[in-house]
């Protein structure tokens, strides 16, 4: 992981050829183990701080195992919007916490505009 660089740029499969794990999720995992964070600042205003994760399934369920996951250490990326294709790393993070709690999530909703769109709210602390 010598290229992980604040600053650097990577695509989805830089970022998978790096740290594996699928290469179309915001969370990447490997045997239920989280390997990197994947955030678009348009929907998550607050990131890398705080990321808010839609209510598809697979992206509550991920949101799940990586507020269950505090040890964990792990690279975030961030793009700007949907259209960019590269994203910047920004430093290594772990999870220090998470809510579904309906008063946060309203909370969260009115930052992102993304209403009735949210089931967790989590938190990331820098590590590096």
């Amino acid at each position: 992981m010598d290229k992980l660089k604040k600053g650097n740029l990577f695509t989805r499969t830089e970022i998978q050829q790096l740290v594996g794990g699928e290469i179309q999720t915001y969370l990447p995992q490997k045997n239920k183990v989280i390997l990197a964070g994947c955030f678009n600042r348009k929907l998550n205003p607050d990131c890398p701080t705080e990321v808010q994760a839609g209510n598809a399934k697979k992206v509550t369920q991920k949101a799940a195992l990586l507020i269950s996951q505090p040890n964990t250490i792990f690279p975030v990326f961030t793009k700007g919007s949907d259209t960019d294709k590269h994203y910047e790393f920004i430093g290594m993070y772990r999870c220090t916490g998470g809510t579904n709690a309906p008063k946060v999530l309203a909370q969260a909703e009115k930052k992102s505009g993304r209403i009735d769109q949210l089931s967790y709210v989590f938190q990331l602390e820098n590590v590096t």
